[in-house]
């Protein structure tokens, strides 16, 4: 068994843009406030529909069928993340409308998926099986699709850093990568804008601004993570994220699936323990939050200041036998 290691997050990169320097993202990489343990943690699945915009600060655009709104905006409950895309530069027309239904592996790793389908009529939505995407299971409402899906939050009415960041970052990486690459409605944590969003995983990476964008877009169509700027994936704990990024860090370790979850406990101190394997190997790692101490607005439209939490890594040790 191997000694315990302890450490603390690693800094967000130090620059501060030229312009927009109160902004929310600007403020964050100024304070080198670190993004890992930051996805979302409340779906484990996602419906991606193209719409060409433009898109309200809130809600679904007008255009949208009644049905098909009140059908999209249940979907949190069956834990899929509902999201809106659209092509960078020249937008094609549409309809007919691209449309991705994916599952990112929930809280213990079952298997991912993506399904793709262009769809004449959003009303179509409407035949697909969501309590079996819950499940995790393949609703053969389309086609498989095994190449990642890459989406770039650019929610300006929503939130002006994911323009201000989102857009260059976009631009970057449809350049480089082409059909792959979308533009996308609020992904969540806007401090960390520009935020990349890989399907199926459901891997976050924040603060991709325009220089490291193909690099950081590289790794996630290779199937892997850059802990540079990885927040976690979505589904899992913000702890067990946390915990993930330190496994990562302590074995280099990138490939998306190589790193599983097996489980968490809170601890009455504060902390949280989660054991974890990483290509066979086991590891039991302890977690807990600190605050920042720097109470801010950690996304412009919030209007109300908070000192945001981070992560720090109390213990991490490799078990010689499974966690029991």
């Amino acid at each position: 068994m191997n000694p315990p290691v302890s450490s603390t997050a690693p800094a967000a990169p130090a620059a501060a843009p030229a312009r927009g320097a109160n902004r929310c993202a600007a403020v964050t990489r100024a304070l080198g406030e670190a993004v890992l343990g930051s996805a979302p943690e409340t779906c484990d699945a996602w419906l991606v529909v193209e719409h060409p915009g433009p898109w309200p600060a809130h809600g679904l655009p007008t255009d949208v069928p009644a049905d098909v709104a009140e059908f999209i905006e249940r979907l949190p409950a069956y834990r899929i993340r509902p999201q809106l895309v659209r092509r960078p530069g020249n937008r094609r027309p549409v309809p007919p409308h691209q449309v991705y239904v994916a599952y990112s592996g929930g809280p213990h790793g079952a298997p991912v998926w993506m399904e793709q389908r262009e769809v004449a009529d959003l009303r179509e939505l409407l035949d697909l099986d969501v309590a079996a995407v819950s499940r995790g299971e393949r609703p053969n409402w389309g086609t498989e699709h095994r190449e990642p899906v890459l989406l770039v939050c650019t929610h300006g009415k929503r939130e002006p850093c994911c323009a201000q960041f989102g857009r260059p970052t976009v631009r970057t990486l449809h350049a480089a990568y082409g059909e792959p690459v979308w533009e996308t409605t609020h992904v969540g944590g806007d401090r960390f804008a520009a935020n990349l969003v890989a399907l199926p995983h459901g891997s976050y990476h924040g603060l991709v601004t325009e220089p490291v964008a193909a690099k950081v877009g590289a790794a996630c169509l290779r199937g892997e993570v850059d802990l540079a700027h990885y927040r976690g994936r979505m589904g899992l704990p913000h702890a067990a994220q946390a915990a993930e990024w330190f496994v990562r860090s302590h074995t280099g370790i990138l490939t998306v699936e190589a790193v599983r979850t097996l489980g968490h406990v809170e601890r009455a101190d504060g902390g949280t323990t989660v054991d974890l394997t990483a290509a066979g190997r086991m590891f039991r790692v302890t977690v807990r939050t600190a605050r920042s101490g720097c109470p801010r607005l950690t996304s412009c439209s919030q209007g109300s200041v908070t000192d945001p939490d981070g992560f720090v890594l109390d213990e991490l040790r490799e078990l010689s036998a499974p966690a029991r």
